[in-house]
């Protein structure tokens, strides 16, 4: 069993020391994609890899997958349940492979979501899951790829009925509320050469669509509110620097593009980037690219 794990959809702030989460100098997962990315329980979802390393993106990963059947206990603070990293609470659904298709489980939305879990013999009952900001739930999908040194785990969003709420507003909810689509990105302006060390000012865009509209059941008010997705890019590139390892646009924000920048390293060579492109409620999609830095 590993020890550590990579959650690619919540990601912990960065740290002060050491190097910068966006330098990629060892094979990492950077991305799991699920196509819906959003559905009910049973639904066949295609999942896919964006595995990078100092050598570029490495097309044919081997992966395998499983799913996590342990809730996490409310004495966690990682997204997931420490649990998910052992063999015991995990159900194998593929691989090796870099894309499988797999059938989200039945229960998902007892295990991760508003419905009652099950009650185990001599343990008191649980309480059902809280949804995040989006009021969304997630099923666990843990990821083990051939020389990479942690497992990695993608949030795959689950639609489930509305807790707690009364029986008018939850029906309302089932007519308004729309299935997530992972977003689109649209174009990255990268120039083909720089200057060693040049600062050079990346964009990264999305198509209007990718930015969706959703209803959200406040606690406070009893009543539907319409939220908008907020929109991050994740930068990664085997060398240089950059700005912010993140960037984006927030849920009132109307623009469909962010800009970081990057300052390219002190020696000549070919430097190979991604782009993670999320969207508030777990809609995923990705692009890489290269740059040769010269003696201009």
């Amino acid at each position: 069993m590993r020890v550590s794990a990579c959650v690619l959809m919540l990601c912990a702030c960065k740290p002060d020391l050491g190097a910068p989460q966006s330098l990629v100098s060892e094979l990492r997962v950077l991305a799991v994609k699920g196509e819906p990315a959003e559905g009910k329980p049973g639904d066949s979802v295609t999942y896919s890899l964006l595995v990078a390393g100092p050598d570029g993106t490495n097309a044919n990963p081997q992966a395998t997958w499983a799913f996590c059947t342990a809730p996490k206990p409310l004495t966690e603070n990682n997204a997931v349940a420490s649990a998910c990293l052992g063999d015991q609470d995990s159900v194998p659904i593929g691989g090796p492979a870099a894309t499988i298709m797999a059938a989200t489980p039945m229960n998902a939305c007892s295990l991760f979501g508003p419905d009652p879990p099950p009650q185990q013999p001599g343990m008191p009952p649980l309480r059902p899951r809280d949804p995040d900001v989006t009021g969304g739930f997630y099923q666990p999908v843990r990821v083990i790829v051939d020389g990479v040194r942690d497992d990695a785990f993608a949030l795959e969003r689950v639609k489930c009925n509305l807790g707690n709420a009364p029986i008018d507003i939850a029906m309302a909810y089932q007519m308004r509320y729309p299935l997530n689509n992972n977003p689109k990105l649209q174009g990255v302006t990268m120039p083909a050469t720089v200057a060693i060390g040049a600062k050079v000012t990346l964009t990264a865009g999305w198509t209007a669509d990718s930015v969706e509209s959703y209803p959200v059941f406040d606690l406070v008010t009893r009543q539907l509110v319409s939220h908008r997705e907020a929109m991050r890019v994740s930068w990664f590139a085997t060398a240089g620097k950059f700005e912010h390892d993140r960037t984006g646009r927030g849920e009132y924000e109307t623009e469909t593009m962010t800009e970081n920048l990057w300052t390219a390293p002190p020696e000549t060579g070919v430097v190979h980037f991604w782009v993670v492109l999320r969207d508030s409620r777990g809609g995923v999609d990705f692009a890489s690219f290269d740059s040769s830095v010269t003696n201009l």
